[in-house]
């Protein structure tokens, strides 16, 4: 945890520029061959802090919270679609389905390309467990294509209060490259999904595997709020395994040497359950008193859509309750294919 912690807070030394998630490191510097080369995360300050200072305002907590109307919105339509239904797919039916429709308003992607939006991360993620890197580099292509093309110049002509207005705008007034303000669109809708669409299937698999985490849940939520019950889920799961960095010099760290140009792969899921930090680490427990985790990093590269995914699951565990919504595994949780996000693949389920 606390090498983690060190590292992170010297991008100087630790560099995210030869690129943030191993395998997709040391790729070259030509944008034509790589078209993650403006990607937030593989940026250190002060262009970082640049780049994500337009954005980040966007997604502070004060913000977040006047969000709760149209994501409960999106919440209870999703739960009205599956409520008939005697058995169905956790996964692609509510893991998939809140997370995409919540980044796609977010964006101001019209609600008629929004399914097309969900396909191409779908692919995104698909491709990026096939190991090819041409394959990641099309499918990445297809998505920033539509965003250059299609919904930058509409924001520009009809703006409105969503990201991608501000983005557009952004790179007009010239803070921003028109690589770099589309970067940031690709990865917003794939972070924002991803990561949340994990934690709502994972979260879900741990309550209906182990009758002690579901009950602890429930009276968690009860006891002291869902937040801290979210956080535990949250440091459990890890949806984002871990991040890389690369040495830019001869240093130590841990008491190990590094040498300039040493790939560090930062285990934010082990870190999450470091005995030096947390008492009984693979305890699920909401009422622990080591509340720091590492899930969403740390330092200039911690995650601006914190705030977001927590008032996701907040609100689904809100309107499940509100309807006694009970399920039960309807066969087994199938993993997804990644060395980089701690995903499930399908999540069977029925109504008991």
């Amino acid at each position: 945890f606390q090498d983690i912690l060190d590292i992170e807070a010297r991008p100087d030394l630790f560099s995210s520029v030869p690129g943030a998630a191993w395998p997709g490191t040391n790729l070259p510097r030509d944008p034509a061959l790589n078209p993650t080369i403006d990607l937030l995360m593989h940026l250190d300050p002060p262009r970082h802090s640049s780049v994500r200072r337009v954005a980040a305002a966007a997604f502070g907590p004060r913000v977040v919270k006047n969000f709760d109307p149209w994501v409960r919105e999106i919440v209870v339509d999703t739960l009205d679609r599956i409520d008939s239904l005697d058995s169905f797919d956790y996964i692609t039916e509510v893991a998939q389905v809140v997370p995409a429709l919540v980044i796609a308003q977010v964006q101001g992607v019209p609600q008629g390309h929004r399914q097309w939006i969900v396909d191409r991360t779908l692919d995104s993620f698909a491709a990026q467990a096939t190991g090819d890197p041409e394959q990641v580099a099309l499918t990445m292509g297809r998505t920033v294509a539509y965003y250059r093309d299609e919904l930058v110049p509409l924001k520009l002509r009809e703006p409105q209060d969503d990201m991608t207005t501000v983005i557009a705008h952004a790179i007009e007034r010239g803070e921003l490259t028109a690589n770099e303000g589309l970067s940031f669109l690709n990865l917003l809708q794939a972070a924002g999904f991803e990561t949340t669409h994990t934690l709502i299937g994972q979260s879900m698999r741990m309550i209906l595997e182990d009758p002690e985490i579901a009950e602890k849940t429930a009276r968690g939520i009860e006891e002291l709020g869902p937040d801290k019950v979210i956080d535990e889920f949250l440091r459990v799961i890890t949806p984002a395994m871990f991040m890389s960095r690369t040495a830019t010099q001869d240093t130590t760290i841990g008491g190990q040497d590094v040498r300039e140009g040493d790939l560090l792969n930062l285990y934010f899921i082990s870190a999450n359950r470091d005995a030096a930090v947390f008492d009984r680490p693979d305890e699920f427990d909401p009422w622990r008193t080591e509340t720091a985790s590492l899930t969403f990093g740390s330092g200039a590269h911690r995650c601006i859509g914190n705030a977001l995914a927590k008032l996701e699951l907040r609100i689904l565990f809100d309107e499940m309750a509100k309807r006694g919504f009970s399920l039960r595994l309807d066969g087994e949780p199938q993993r997804g294919w990644s060395v980089f996000i701690n995903q499930l693949s399908a999540l069977p389920v029925a109504t008991s």
